[in-house]
């Protein structure tokens, strides 16, 4: 499955050299919002419904805001960028399934994504805080999850620059025309609850050891990030990808603010990645992702950047174009 890369106000550009501007924006505040788009599936067992997946959470206000209220949300979610995010909705944050195998009272499984996050967050600074996604991985029985995809954005409002109040004018071009947006990502993911017996378990590693300490660890997969701007970067822990953007307005690139190009890169952090000699369930010849431990809450931390140059390892080019990466999914419950 392919995901996209929608561009609400970012433009991509041919090259990573910056111009020297004066007017570089050094500060910002930010919106990051995520939630799960209609059309996830379960093994459907339609005969008991008790089971079947629910979807709750609002993306803009959390995850006691019903779906019917919009307030603030940032996503551009009916595919319509020329009127940018007016008339959207927010998505859900949160998808539970199955039955626990151990009965009432025990844990279900579960994604939830935590959005919104409002911050604050400095150009070529720290790591700021994103969308985190929070698998709880319990035994279960009955129906299970098998697709979804996620839409990611970021909504960015300018707080400080270089030469500002230098020009009144000049500073309301940038001031008129925000909150800016990174391009939006629409992503899914293979997720597959893994049988817990055997003496070796599907990520390589021997079982009730390490990831695999309570049965065979589940597999998350991401395919399609060798399609990506960007070299993506991948440790034992973490996988980073970037992408890149200027400040845009409906009417195009703002002129003075637009010679600068920024990129966003966003780190998943915090499971063990997947083996590099692991076979991807589509065939792919990449594929990139964790393992989440059985009878465990497992949190995939989001973190992103804005940074006038690309991460070091990332230089390298696939080529700019359009993101074009996606999900499905299967999941199969053993107790």
């Amino acid at each position: 499955m392919n995901t996209k890369l929608k561009l609400l106000s970012g433009l991509l550009i041919a090259g990573l050299a910056n111009t020297a501007n004066a007017n570089l924006i050094t500060n910002w505040s930010y919106t990051n919002q995520a939630g799960f788009e209609a059309g996830y599936t379960d093994t459907s067992n339609t005969a008991i419904t008790s089971d079947n997946v629910v979807a709750t959470g609002n993306s803009a206000g959390g995850d006691a805001n019903d779906l019917s209220d919009n307030a603030g949300n940032i996503l551009n979610t009916d595919g319509n960028l020329a009127n940018g995010v007016a008339g959207d909705n927010a998505l859900s944050t949160a998808l539970t399934w199955g039955t626990p195998a151990a009965g009432a009272g025990n844990p279900q499984s579960s994604l939830s994504i935590d959005s919104p996050i409002n911050d604050t967050m400095v150009t070529d600074g720290a790591w700021a805080q994103g969308t985190a996604i929070t698998h709880e991985n319990w035994v279960i029985v009955g129906d299970s999850l098998t697709s979804a995809s996620v839409l990611d954005g970021l909504a960015l409002i300018p707080t400080d620059w270089e030469g500002k109040g230098d020009d009144a004018a000049y500073d309301a071009l940038l001031t008129d025309s925000q909150p800016y947006f990174a391009p939006q990502l629409e992503f899914g993911i293979n997720f597959f609850e893994t049988p817990n017996g055997g003496v070796n378990c599907p990520n390589g590693e021997a079982n009730f050891q390490g990831d695999n300490a309570n049965g065979c660890g589940d597999i998350f997969e991401i395919t399609g990030l060798e399609n990506l701007p960007l070299v993506p970067v991948v440790g034992p822990d973490f996988i980073q990808f970037t992408v890149p953007f200027v400040l845009q307005d409906i009417n195009g690139p703002i002129p003075g603010w637009n010679d600068v190009e920024y990129f966003v890169t966003t780190r998943l952090s915090g499971l063990t990645t997947l083996p590099a000699d692991y076979v991807c369930s589509n065939g792919q010849p990449a594929c990139f992702g964790f393992v989440t431990v059985e009878e465990r809450t497992n949190v995939l931390d989001a973190q992103f950047r804005v940074s006038t140059v690309p991460e070091p390892t990332t230089i390298a080019l696939f080529g700019l174009g359009l993101l074009a990466t996606g999900f499905a999914g299967r999941k199969k419950r053993n107790a």
